[in-house]
């Protein structure tokens, strides 16, 4: 049986040609069960690599094109309503789009007709995220050095322009990346250039300091931030300098754990949505690293010390520029979504022989020992 999921995707052209946001269809193939007859004696594996009719080819259909002004910066969906879309402008502005009310195809290029304007940063962004406890909220990320709360429902009657409902200014560089907590609803995250993490409490009218402010983790500017949706005390931080940071917010005046495995900055962060303790992390360095928090302390024998940390879970190596996002389905365990500054989008998914949790046995070859 064939799985269907939607992709919601941004473009970024490098000449004067239009810029989309992009509905794609994506067919997932039923996995295939492993043949115990394609047994493999010189590599003691069952099944090949991808040769062709091992398996069903993934299908990604482009459904919807609604014109955009610029690239993209990042587009999200609302959790309530997922026709629902924000968009991050180069000029500072965000977009909202219903894409029930647009076309499949633009009738004519060069008129955009978003339905909602959100004015209030005076430079491009990267930090958007919606609300998941409030329908038609949303935050946003600047380089302005402001973070912007917004309420769609206090649109007033036939415009189609909004402003912020607050404007915090606690940062001092460049607001990278915001969240709302999952869990905690008053409580929204964000982090800078400045290298800090600093949570707000939106029940307090103060909006220059923040309510918890986590200094010195990093060594160089703070790019993203993900809580995790299954702990309400625990957040990662991906800095320029190469390293993951986790952090406990009962005590921020030092990290919990480093994640070391990257090359080059740290860019994307995203939490597995079902398995509690594995993070998913995307860098310049073009690789997608997995780590599995629950191996974090494990000793490391002498023979794997090449293979990183005992919490590098896994590593996807195949893009070859550097990672724009990515994106775990909420549905498909291990299928992920990943897209590169050279407008390649790749869909993969890890097998489970490599991510199945252990049985707390022994190999065999280490019962003796």
């Amino acid at each position: 049986m064939t799985q269907f999921t939607s992709l919601l995707l941004g473009t970024h052209t490098s000449d004067e040609s239009p810029n989309f946001l992009q509905i794609a269809n994506v067919q997932i193939p039923k996995a295939v069960a492993p043949n115990p007859k394609d047994y493999d004696d010189e590599r003691g594996e069952i099944g090949g690599y991808g040769k062709p009719g091992d398996v069903a080819a993934i299908k990604c259909e482009i459904v919807q094109k609604i014109e955009h002004p610029g690239e993209v910066n990042k587009a999200r969906h609302q959790p309530q309503n997922p026709d629902i879309i924000a968009t991050l402008c180069v000029d500072g502005k965000i977009l909202i789009f219903d894409r029930t009310k647009h076309p499949l195809q633009p009738t004519s290029l060069g008129k955009v007709n978003a339905q909602i304007e959100l004015v209030g940063h005076k430079a491009e962004g990267f930090g958007l995220n919606w609300n998941p406890h409030e329908e038609g909220c949303l935050a946003s990320g600047s380089e302005d050095t402001t973070m912007c709360l917004w309420d769609l429902k206090t649109l007033r009657g036939d415009s189609r322009i909004l402003n912020p409902s607050c404007k915090y200014t606690h940062h001092t560089q460049i607001v990278n990346d915001v969240q709302y907590h999952p869990i905690s609803k008053n409580f929204i995250g964000s982090v800078s250039d400045d290298q800090t993490l600093q949570i707000v409490d939106v029940r307090h009218s103060e909006t220059a300091k923040a309510a918890v402010i986590a200094k010195r983790g990093h060594l160089d500017a703070i790019n993203a931030l993900a809580f995790n949706p299954n702990s309400e005390v625990l957040v990662a931080t991906a800095s320029a300098d190469k390293t993951i940071g986790i952090w406990d917010l009962r005590n921020v005046k030092e990290k919990v754990h480093t994640l070391e495995g990257h090359n080059d900055a740290v860019t994307s962060l995203a939490w597995h949505p079902t398995e509690a303790g594995i993070l998913g992390s995307a860098s310049y360095d073009r690789r997608i690293i997995f780590w599995d928090l629950s191996r974090v302390g494990e000793e490391v024998l002498p023979d794997d010390q090449d293979d990183g940390p005992p919490e590098l879970l896994f590593m996807h190596g195949g893009h070859t520029n550097h990672l724009a996002d990515f994106s775990w389905n909420l549905n498909e365990p291990w299928l992920v979504a990943s897209a590169a500054e050279d407008n390649l989008l790749q869909i993969w998914k890890v097998a489970e022989s490599i991510v199945g949790k252990d049985d707390g046995d022994l190999p065999v070859d280490e019962l003796d020992r």
